[in-house]
Parts: structure tokens; C-alpha cells; sequence
């Protein structure tokens, strides 16, 4: 059965927005960037997963992110095929109202993506929004929205889709913006609320002279160009209409592919050619541990192939679904001997302490870049692997380790300069989901058994009840904020058992909710613990249902932020294992100094 009921997600303090008006066009403190995919990243379904990475990767730098999506590649033209075999002259408007559903198709499903990957999102319809058009119901012209909507639930959950390409007509009636619309649709809500950036997603890294994949010698690269130069092109690549009203609007935007580091940037000019860049020389990845999340990591991996090569995986086996990925020939059980043979990149999701240390020192001194998932190994080493990191000039990133997909590590990192006085923060999605099903009415060994079922839980549960697991991430944000260490047997543990539970069920008053909350507080030290705590319910973590994970800084300057997304599972956990892939891809390919 599905659970058809509406899920709680938490309300962000909002201490530090400020909203400012002007000619209807509304910009806030957070940055917001519209994002626009079209069919020719959108082949499939699977294709949408690239999409899930892209938007993670700006939601981590703190931005609000608006997707637009066109319809998967060919569904347009199919749906306007089956308008032309079931009438011989069908209406304008009933033809708008049959492939209108082809993007909001693509909408659902990439929301759909968002929410496995333990991203939040809202999916929003054009009607949801009063987007407007008139003219033509094929080739309409967007003349109004109503912004409030939209920015409502940006700033509730951060990341919104929208599809592109239909609009309402005055009328009421759905209308098209025309073939390629959604690069105008993108545009549009971009004019219109005042987003600091505006990014049209392609299939090229930018925009080119000619056709790069025509026949003759490789064209020239535009780093920058002129909305003239997007025009003098023949449309395929950005719709000529668009191109026109980010003219008439001066609206300055960039153009590039998936994880591009280099988009050219389209606006008033002056143009700017490159030669064109060597083609991207992929990393040579090596994998340790294909398990539950690792197995989500091989499989996610397998459509990365412009950026990386998987050549080795430490497991005795791999699942079925990377069967197609993983040679035998690449197969190895030794993570160690495999970690220092000298790859480019090397990716840890073993679990455990010893193994993945000598692993993770292997890769470091040979020269590779690392991504690890592991909390303990990090709460108890972490400090001399980032100093031999440092030494060898290689990137260490473990964004996973902490949060799953919850962007906790990124915002401290970023945000490292304005100090923090204490965090608060549901860090176990295992323990949150338990706590949730007892309040159902469940005993704490069934609501176990529930989490191992569905992956949440591992066959030995006893770090996550026990609180080590979320001492091991406290140790681990407070090392990245940097204002002196808390060694995780150092922190205060409250075990959940069933005896706690009902202990604290029986002084609760009614409204509250139980959640383990694992805490740090500043004075002059940090001092931190993990308990069993009853939360009012005007408490921002006593929304944070199932096995979200969320966390509240309260900054030196008073201010207070919160970040969320689901802290359990395989894709959560993956996601964000390959987002710290993709920035060391970016690095690599931007020649960052490390």
C-alpha cells in the first residue's frame, strides 16, 4: 500500500532573508538560479538522475534552485503525431492540451528522482503559478506570473520544477511558447523574479561558432558572447524567441552542459573566443565497497562515463544492477592494494575503521583524489588524513559522511568565517524513522526490523540506537567548523532503548514529539551530546519525519539556518558521494589549485 498522506518537512528560519520589491521584480539574500534541462539531456528516463546531480550541486553552494524541464527527448514530436493520426486538422488548443502533457510528465518524474535521491522539492504546474501567455496556443508569449507561489516553497524546500514550454492562455486554456519554449520559460521566471543566475543546460559545453559536430575543422568556442552571436546561430541550440527577450530585457545568461565548469556567458558582450579546449580527460576511478550504498554508487557512476572510468571494485561480488558496469576483470578483495594503484580518484564506502585507514592513506600517497563516506573513520582519523591530503595536493571530500543528502558539511565549509555557537540536529535517519513508527504505536524491535527492511537500518543496529553513529558525525562538523575538536568518545550519549522511550513518552505533554537530537554547544570548548529529547511542535526538528535528517546553526552573529534532506538510505547516501565526484571533476577540469 501507499502512504497517500502528506509528509512534514521543516519550516527554515528565515532570520537572515530580507525580501526587496521593485517593477514587479522581487530578489532576496539567497541566491536563486533557474536551471533549464531540455530533451537533448533528458533521452530517458534514467537521464533525469544527471538532472537530480546538477540541481544538488547548486543546492550544496546555497542556492535556491527553479528547474525547468522540456519533455523527454522525442515525446514532443510523438504526441504531436497521435494529434495528427486521431484528427486530420485537430484545433490549436486541443493539440496545446495534449503535448503540454509531455513536460508536465518529465516534471513529475524528475520531482519523483529528487525525492529518492533525499532531495526536497516541489513539482508546480504553470496554473499553480498564474503563468500567462497570449497569442498563438503554439507559439504563445509569456506576459505574467505571480511570483509568490514560487518563492514560497524556494525558500521552504529549496529546490522547486516547474515544467516549461506551456504556459495558460488568457482564455484559461493551456498554450505552447513554441518549439524550444522552454529555454523562454526559463528565461521568463529568471526576468521576472530576479534570480542572480540563469543556466540553459545542454548536450555541448557552450556556445560555438558553428556546429561543432558538423563536418570541417573544429570551430572556435565563444567563453563569452552576444545575444547577436546566440541569434546568428540557426536555433537549435537556444530558441531564437528567447534569445530575443533576453535582449529586449537584458537579461544576461549562460549556456553549457551538465557539470560544466566552463558555460559561455551570454549577454551585452564584448564576445570572447577560445580555442578549443583538449577533450576531457576522464579519471580513472577506483571503487572500495559495493555494498548497499556502494552498490548505488557503482550504478550512478555507470552513467558518468564522460567524467569518469571505473577500473577497479574492491567486493567479493556486485550487485545485479551493475552486473553490466563491473567486469570480473575489474573485481579485486584487496581495498587496499586496489587504493594505491595509482587511479586519479578513489571512492571509499567500505565501513569500518582499519581497512578503509590503510585504504584511504594507500590512495592519498599514490596520488589520488578521495571521496569517502565514512563518518568513524573520519571522527577518529580525519585530522591526519586531511594534513596528507594537503601534503600530496589531492582534494578529501566527505560530504556523505554526514547528513546524507542533507548539505550540512557544505554550508559549515562555506559559511566558516561567521563562527558558529551551537548546532542542533537530527544526524540518524534510522533513529528518526524508528522514533516516528513507535509513534505510530510500533515497539521499538518492530520499528527496527521495519528500518532493516527497507535499508535504513544495518543488520546490526546498535551504532545507530546507541548514538555512536551521530557522535561520529558531531566529531565530524565540529572538525569542520574549525573552532577546536570534539572527539566523538568525548560526547554524551543517550542509547534509544525501549525503557528511554517509554520514559520519556510518559512526561511528554501533548503536541510533543521524540526525536534524538545530537547537539554541540560553544563555551569556549565545544561540548556535545546525543539524546533522546521531547521537541515542542513549533521546534523546526520536530517536523523532520522518517529518515530526514536536519540541522539547526545558530551563528556567532545570532542568526540561525537550516539545512535538511533524508539521511539514510542508499540514494541519499550515493547522491551525495557522487557530488563530492563531480566538484573533484570540476576542479580537475578547471586546473584548481589544491
Amino acid at each position: 500500500m501507499y502512504d497517500l498522506s502528506e509528509s512534514l518537512v521543516p519550516t527554515p528560519v528565515r532570520a537572515s532573508t530580507s525580501v526587496r520589491q521593485s517593477e514587479n521584480q522581487i530578489t532576496r539574500e539567497s541566491p536563486l538560479i533557474v536551471l533549464k534541462f531540455g530533451g537533448s539531456i533528458l533521452t530517458n528516463e534514467s537521464t533525469l538522475r544527471l538532472a537530480v546531480h546538477e540541481i544538488y550541486r547548486w543546492r550544496r553552494q546555497g542556492y535556491r534552485v527553479l528547474a525547468v524541464v522540456s519533455a523527454m527527448a522525442g515525446v514532443t514530436d510523438e504526441l504531436l503525431g497521435r494529434c495528427h493520426r486521431l484528427a486530420a486538422r485537430p484545433s490549436a488548443a486541443s493539440v496545446a492540451a495534449l503535448v503540454s502533457t509531455g513536460e508536465a510528465q518529465s516534471a513529475a518524474m524528475l520531482g519523483l528522482h529528487l525525492d529518492r535521491a533525499g532531495v526536497p522539492a516541489a513539482v508546480l504546474t504553470p496554473a499553480a503559478f498564474g503563468l500567462k501567455a497570449e497569442g498563438s496556443a503554439l507559439d504563445a508569449s509569456p506576459t505574467s506570473l505571480s511570483a509568490s507561489p514560487l518563492l514560497e516553497m524556494l525558500d521552504q524546500l529549496g529546490v522547486v520544477v516547474v515544467p516549461g514550454f506551456v504556459a495558460t492562455h488568457e482564455d484559461g486554456r493551456p498554450c505552447l511558447l513554441g518549439r524550444g519554449g522552454s529555454d523562454l520559460t526559463a528565461l521568463f521566471l529568471a526576468h521576472r523574479l530576479g534570480a542572480d543566475r540563469c543556466r540553459l543546460v545542454k548536450d555541448v559545453d557552450g556556445l560555438y561558432e558553428r556546429d561543432p559536430a558538423a563536418a570541417g575543422p573544429r570551430p572556435q568556442r565563444f567563453s563569452a558572447a552576444t545575444w547577436n552571436d546566440a541569434l546568428a546561430t540557426d536555433g537549435s541550440i537556444v530558441q531564437h524567441k528567447a534569445v530575443r527577450f533576453a535582449t529586449k530585457h537584458r537579461i544576461e545568461f549562460e549556456l553549457g552542459r551538465l557539470n560544466g565548469a566552463r558555460p559561455t556567458r551570454i549577454g551585452r558582450g564584448p564576445a570572447s573566443l577560445e580555442r578549443s579546449a583538449p577533450a576531457q580527460r576522464r579519471l580513472r576511478t577506483v571503487l572500495l565497497g559495493c555494498g548497499t550504498v556502494g552498490g548505488g554508487v557503482c550504478e550512478l557512476l555507470g552513467q558518468l562515463q564522460p567524467f569518469v572510468e571505473l577500473v577497479r571494485v574492491a567486493a567479493k561480488n556486485v550487485a545485479p544492477e551493475c552486473a553490466d558496469i563491473v567486469s570480473p576483470a575489474m573485481l579485486t578483495a584487496d581495498p587496499v592494494a586496489a587504493a594505491g594503484e595509482g587511479a586519479d580518484l578513489v571512492i571509499e564506502v567500505l565501513g569500518g575503521v582499519d581497512v578503509p585507514h590503510q585504504a584511504v592513506t594507500a590512495a592519498l600517497r599514490s596520488g589520488a583524489h578521495v571521496v569517502t563516506a565514512n563518518k568513524a573513520l573520519l571522527a577518529e582519523h580525519g585530522a591526519n588524513l586531511r594534513q596528507l591530503a594537503q601534503e600530496h595536493g589531492r582534494l578529501l571530500r566527505y560530504s556523505a559522511a554526514v547528513g546524507g543528502s542533507m548539505p550540512l558539511l557544505e554550508r559549515l565549509e562555506t559559511q566558516r568565517g561567521r563562527g558558529v555557537r551551537s548546532l542542533r540536529a537530527i544526524l540518524n535517519g534510522t533513529t528518526n524513522y524508528v522514533l516516528d513508527r513507535v509513534a505510530q504505536g510500533s515497539t521499538l524491535a518492530d520499528a527496527v526490523r521495519d528500518a532493516q527492511s527497507l535499508g535504513l537500518a544495518e543488520a546490526d543496529p546498535s551504532r545507530d540506537l546507541g548514538g555512536l553513529d551521530a557522535a561520529d558525525k558531531l566529531a565530524v562538523a565540529v572538525d569542520t567548523i574549525g573552532a577546536g575538536r570534539l572527539p566523538a568518545n568525548q560526547v554524551c550519549r543517550e542509547p534509544l532503548t525501549q525503557e528511554a522511550i517509554d520514559a520519556a513518552t510518559v512526561s511528554r505533554v501533548d503536541g510533543q514529539v521524540l526525536r534524538h537530537v545530537a547537539s554541540v554547544v560553544y563555551n569556549g570548548v565545544p561540548t556535545g551530546a546525543v539524546r533522546l529529547c521531547r521537541l515542542d511542535s513549533d521546534d523546526p526538528l520536530a517536523h523532520v519525519t522518517a529518515e530526514g535528517n536536519a540541522a539547526e546553526i545558530e551563528w556567532l552573529d545570532g542568526e540561525r539556518d537550516l539545512v535538511y534532506g533524508k539521511g539514510a538510505g542508499r540514494w541519499p547516501t550515493a547522491e551525495a558521494v557522487i557530488a563530492d565526484v563531480l566538484e573533484i571533476v570540476r576542479s580537475v577540469e578547471s586546473g584548481d589549485r589544491i
